[in-house]
């Protein structure tokens, strides 16, 4: 079957491939669009890291002021988790140590015992360890879609304590609908050792 109009025939298997190249245009559009990043700013009590080692040691757990809510551990942050944390969070220690230019390992130790361990994938930026991130796409076109992006940086305080900024950003689409939220937060945590 052609269709014919304006000096222009094309074909329906044509139109189905057009189509088809608008949608996986929109579907990258909609993907770069939804991406949200962390800044780094320079902040007046931040140490100059020139290393990743910088970041190793050992830190509490629980974050700063904020005793006693399992969703601010730093374990829960470091895993990009949403939800509670499942062991006795308080007295956790987590130990970081950089396995290569671009790697951080992760232990939670519970009463002296390695509970579980987690990499860190990311780089170093302007004093910050950027983690890469965890980005999940559910396109269904014109009908559903969502996009969740999970990222978190690290710095140092003169102080010696670890801050961790989080990003959450969700963004989808019903039908013609579009709706999202981007979440940045803040956790301060103690260093017991190197």
């Amino acid at each position: 079957m052609k269709i014919s109009g304006m000096n222009r025939t094309r074909t329906a298997s044509g139109s189905k491939a057009l189509l088809l190249r608008s949608l996986a245009c929109l579907s990258l559009g909609i993907l770069f669009y939804s991406c949200s990043s962390l800044k780094q700013s320079t902040q007046a009590e931040m140490v100059q890291v020139g290393d990743i080692h910088t970041f190793d040691g050992i830190y509490k757990n629980a974050s700063e002021g904020n005793a006693g809510i399992e969703l601010r551990s730093l374990w829960n942050q470091l895993a990009l988790h949403d939800d509670l944390d499942t062991v006795d969070f308080e007295r956790a220690t987590i130990k970081l140590r950089t396995v290569g230019k671009k790697e951080i390992k992760a232990t939670r130790i519970q009463d002296g015992v390695e509970m579980e361990s987690l990499f860190l994938h990311g780089k170093l930026k302007d004093n910050y360890f950027v983690s890469k991130p965890k980005r999940s796409v559910v396109p269904i076109p014109f009908i559903y879609g969502q996009v969740k992006n999970d990222q978190f940086q690290l710095w140092l305080d003169k102080a010696g304590r670890l801050h961790v900024d989080r990003l959450q950003n969700r963004w989808g689409w019903v039908f013609i609908f579009l709706a999202g939220t981007d979440n940045t937060t803040s956790y301060v945590y103690a260093r017991l050792r190197d």
